[in-house]
């Protein structure tokens, strides 16, 4: 019997996502949740974890594997755990606007790294990537043009090519779930042409500065106007972030249902994304935190 098994989730935002972070930073009302040592935005694994099992149960998936995978209900919750271990949905690609071009999905060097030791964890690893030095004020990505400078935001960035690159948009393109219409190779050419690669602290900046906070009012349905008290300022990840998710599971714990982890892992998710999309985090109701789920198997 497999004691664990995982799978790997890339998740595309269709609409702006707000995994709300608690409490108030500055002028922010209502901040999303970053991880606390590089404060890169993510979303908590108890978040994921919640959206995933309300989809499951507005599928609706059968009970018995909704318990097996998620553990029974609040009130029997001391007869078992769940099999399913959610991690964190870890960012891989920020969209940021370019006053160059089209807008460019961001990463670097730090983000990347780690990309890596989570696909060896998740038995997803064996491929050997290079990860080119990036000095500060410097942008690499795809040149099919003369183009000294890329403008990210206001800051400016001396634009050269990113040796070895090719590479990492095969690995990238596993995390983007395919789209009904759209060719797979020209899915690929866009990803080629829009990613770029920045120095760690460039990138931490712009995950600070290039998300956007966006004013919500309540009105006075009587007088038309603002309701008092009613403004806030939200903070949002913007349609086309890429993150990920690891999910893993143990053999199920519901003595009358055993299941072996691969089993119950498969099942669940083949049942869960039959469509490819999830739902995450608030403001459900206005139509955000649409996700397109790809399911990242090994590559060949």
């Amino acid at each position: 019997m497999t004691f664990i098994a995982h799978q790997v989730l890339g998740l595309t935002c269709e609409t702006p996502l707000h995994a709300g972070g608690g409490g108030k930073e500055a002028v922010i009302d209502l901040p999303i949740q970053r991880e606390a040592h590089t404060g890169w935005p993510c979303v908590y694994g108890s978040s994921m974890k919640g959206a995933l099992r309300a989809r499951a149960e507005l599928l609706p998936l059968d009970n018995t594997l909704i318990v097996q995978a998620f553990g029974p209900d609040t009130e029997n919750a001391s007869e078992h755990a769940g099999a399913l271990l959610v991690s964190d949905a870890r960012l891989l690609l920020l969209p940021v606007r370019s006053l160059t071009t089209h807008f460019k999905w961001v990463t670097c060097p730090a983000l990347l790294r780690r990309l890596l030791m989570d696909l060896a964890r998740a038995e997803l690893g064996g491929v050997s990537l290079t990860l080119p030095k990036v000095e500060a004020g410097t942008a690499l990505g795809f040149i099919d043009r003369p183009l000294d400078d890329l403008y990210l935001e206001e800051f400016r960035f001396a634009y050269k090519e990113w040796p070895g690159m090719d590479a990492w948009v095969s690995v990238l393109q596993r995390f983007d779930a395919p789209v009904a219409g759209i060719d797979v190779q020209t899915q690929r050419e866009v990803l080629k042409e829009q990613l770029v690669l920045v120095d760690d602290d460039s990138f931490s900046h712009l995950c600070r500065s290039a998300l956007p906070v966006l004013p919500h009012i309540r009105i006075n349905s009587a007088t038309k106007t603002v309701a008092a008290g009613a403004l806030w300022y939200e903070e949002n990840l913007p349609a086309e972030t890429m993150l990920y998710t690891v999910l893993s599971a143990q053999p199920s714990r519901k003595p009358e249902h055993p299941m072996e982890a691969k089993v119950l892992l498969d099942t669940l998710t083949e049942q869960l994304f039959a469509t490819p999309y999830v739902q995450i985090g608030g403001n459900e109701t206005t139509g955000m935190g649409w996700c397109r789920v790809a399911r990242v198997h090994a590559e060949g």
